[in-house]
């Protein structure tokens, strides 16, 4: 799509929502436009590290999260603790997803929206 550490272009982020099955929410996909990738660090709370655009399908295919058990997800970032961040591709909910683990009974909802997402990241372990 692009290289590596550059801005996604008009037409990556096109060919990235063309190549999906389902709706990015509006949030992700203006936030993700504007920047290579964005990480999250607080000092009391929670680390996460979005990926960039041009990445996020391989990602997705290289933990699998392409099969049928895992198909609900989307994967978006990583907590760096064995979990990612994900959207739930029906809804546009943001969630925690285990990498190892049983999907959807170890999920964790986070919110709808970025400021949803900045709040939770915000709370302590």
């Amino acid at each position: 799509m692009s290289e590596p550490n550059q801005l996604p272009t008009p037409e990556s982020i096109y060919l990235l929502l063309d190549s999906i099955d389902f709706t990015l929410p509006g949030w992700y996909v203006a936030l993700m436009s504007q920047t290579h990738e964005k990480i999250f660090e607080f000092e009391e709370g929670k680390y996460l590290h979005m990926w960039p655009l041009a990445e996020v399908v391989d990602i997705n295919e290289e933990y699998n999260f392409d099969d049928d058990a895992f198909s609900d997800f989307f994967l978006i970032g990583t907590y760096e603790v064995g979990e990612a961040c994900a959207i739930e591709k029906e809804t546009g909910d943001i969630y925690t997803v285990p990498f190892i683990g049983d999907i959807p009974e170890d999920t964790t909802y986070v919110g709808r929206t970025l400021e949803d997402l900045v709040e939770y990241l915000q709370e302590p372990w």
